[in-house]
């Protein structure tokens, strides 16, 4: 008793009380966790880490669960990884993973989701199997006879070009010939719209015109037209004509309406090339040394680099 005095482990509290023993909670072996886990909430409207699916888990739920049942090195397997959240956390405690689920989107979200938490680097060594690598491949998607899978190749060629920047039309039933919508900043301070169209069969130019049409409808700015097949002479003429949407942020000009075939996509590697939302004001602080006509998409090499 004496020693745990010296050592200032004996505390009283006032004259005349009993002596007590300090404590300290690193000594302590604490209390095993039971089956009932009330300490984490549920993800609520405001959470940062809120995503929009109706069962997203907390991260710090599935922290808890990783690192009790693994350690570093180890793999973590997921087989509706949705969302992705037991991805990004296996990720960010150095497990291994493999997540699977069977809609492009969630694919596309979860690659977002690693990249706004690791940068660019996080997604270099994530290896993705089951989506289009090839010509072969991505006709064998678009031609699937279940309608759920083939709505998958649109949602593969949308996403892909915009570097999973545009939101896919969810709307079942007719979707007004919209098949996605991304936004960007226009100098006024308001929002312009880009539309996507995506076709899989024979294409003709009154599918362009039906594009121009959805456009004024929606009163949308800019309009991208992803086929499978190669667009006609017709149609790249008509598109011609609906001209230039001049930016006043970033100084350049962009083709109103602009047709991408999915062998851009996977051979030439072209993405979009209009800075969306925020990403404008950053881009409109650099300068360019290239010609005024700067296409609407740019090769994915170049954004790696």
């Amino acid at each position: 008793m004496q020693k745990a005095y010296e050592a200032g482990l004996v505390i009283q509290t006032k004259p005349g009380t009993v002596p007590q023993l300090k404590r300290y909670l690193d000594e302590q072996e604490g209390v095993c966790l039971g089956d009932s886990w009330t300490d984490i909430p549920p993800l609520n409207s405001q959470a940062k880490e809120r995503l929009g699916y109706p069962t997203q888990k907390p991260e710090a739920l599935l922290e808890r669960i990783i690192q009790a049942s693994s350690n570093e090195g180890d793999v973590i397997l997921d087989a509706y990884c949705g969302c992705g959240t037991t991805v990004a956390v296996a990720q960010r405690l150095n497990r291994k993973w493999i997540g699977i689920d069977i809609t492009y989107q969630s694919i596309s979200l979860i690659l977002k989701r690693l990249e706004d938490s690791g940068g660019t680097g996080a997604v270099f060594n994530v290896k993705m199997t089951g989506i289009p690598r090839d010509m072969k491949s991505a006709e064998a998607l678009a031609n699937k006879s279940d309608d759920r899978t083939r709505k998958e190749f649109e949602k593969w060629a949308i996403l892909t070009f915009s570097n999973n920047r545009a939101v896919i039309n969810q709307k079942k039933g007719a979707d007004k010939g919209i098949d996605g919508t991304a936004f960007f900043i226009e100098s006024e301070g308001g929002h312009g719209r880009i539309l996507f169209q995506v076709k899989s069969g024979n294409v003709k130019s009154g599918d362009i015109r039906d594009l121009i049409g959805t456009m004024t409808r929606e009163k949308a700015a800019l309009g991208i037209f992803l086929t499978l097949k190669k667009p006609t002479k017709d149609m790249l003429q008509e598109a011609k004509t609906c001209g230039l949407y001049h930016h006043k942020i970033m100084g350049q000009p962009y083709p109103k309406v602009a047709i991408v075939t999915v062998q851009d996509i996977i051979e030439s590697g072209l993405r979009l090339n209009v800075p969306l939302s925020m990403e404008v004001l950053k881009s409109a602080q650099r300068t360019t040394q290239e010609d005024n006509q700067l296409p609407i998409f740019q090769p994915e090499m170049d954004e790696a680099v």
